[in-house]
């Protein structure tokens, strides 16, 4: 194949990822409710673009 030269001079161990000391990880309910939070404003944003074609159409 092609890309096994390339594969063989890759490193053989990844790199780790880089976790700032501040960093946190939110709880399962946090991001529970980001994700809702998030839905509702979709949700929102199509039902007022859905009601300004409908009120701007003949």
């Amino acid at each position: 194949m092609t890309h096994q030269p390339y594969e063989d001079r890759r490193e053989p161990t990844r790199l780790a990822d880089i976790i700032a000391a501040d960093e946190v990880h939110p709880t399962l309910g946090r991001q529970v409710l980001n994700g809702l939070g998030g839905l509702l404003v979709l949700l929102v944003t199509g039902v007022v673009v859905v009601a300004l074609v409908l009120w701007k159409s003949p």
